[in-house]
């Protein structure tokens, strides 16, 4: 990693993150300055903000960073399980406040189109001619955690996309989670969609998860599968 500077020592005080956020609030912060008060410290010989945008460099940016797991974070030079812990931690704790559907109890279908619906206007989405998987994950009580976009290769088989929502609600301490796919408008065809739902029924319960049901949302209609 090239750096110019081994200590924050060689900045202005006026111009070091926790001074210029005291002085600016954090919207006068760069990207790199508010990673490196989530940091916390650099890499042995390198200051925390050249290393917070080295890590931001590898990331790609903000959102991919924020999107990123522990073991995805490690897989970056120089990060370790500190650090990936504390980017993650910061990003659940992000989400959790940011996801209008939290705490919801899904004791019905609609009650996941309505936790999908939420999410997807809190954050502007739409189909927009294509399909979008979102997973809705809950406690062992039912209560919403958080809804999680699912990102699927095109025409790939079940198994993958399976495996991918699996890891998704155990990754976010998920006891219990629902399916559903934004589309523009209702399938004419549920086969897929059926076969889909069987083969999670069954991987869902042997990793110990509830499967609850999956449903289909379009801006006017929704169905469940079941």
């Amino acid at each position: 990693m090239k750096t110019t500077r081994t200590s924050l020592w060689s900045v202005a005080p006026g111009d070091r993150p926790r001074e210029k956020l005291e002085r600016l609030g954090p919207a006068g912060l760069s990207d790199s300055e508010l990673v490196a008060l989530v940091l916390g410290s650099g890499l042995p010989g390198v200051n925390v903000l050249d290393s917070a945008t080295s890590l931001l460099s590898q990331a790609g940016g903000v959102a991919e960073l924020m999107g990123m797991t522990v073991h995805e974070l490690k897989a970056l030079m120089g990060v370790g399980v500190a650090t990936a812990g504390r980017v993650v931690a910061v990003a659940e704790l992000w989400r959790r406040a940011n996801d209008p559907g939290a705490g919801a109890v899904l004791e019905h279908s609609h009650d996941i189109v309505d936790a999908v619906r939420a999410f997807l206007m809190a954050r502007a989405s739409a189909a927009g001619g294509r399909v979008t998987t979102v997973v809705v994950v809950a406690d062992s009580e039912l209560r919403v955690r958080v809804v999680v976009p699912i990102a699927s290769g095109e025409g790939e088989g079940i198994r993958p996309l399976v495996a991918r929502v699996l890891h998704e609600v155990l990754y976010r301490g998920g006891a219990a989670f629902a399916l559903a796919e934004v589309r523009p408008e209702l399938p004419t065809d549920d086969a897929p969609l059926y076969a889909v739902r069987d083969v999670l029924k069954l991987a869902s319960a042997t990793v110990g998860l509830r499967f609850l049901s999956t449903v289909v949302v379009t801006p006017d209609d929704w169905c469940a599968v079941e």
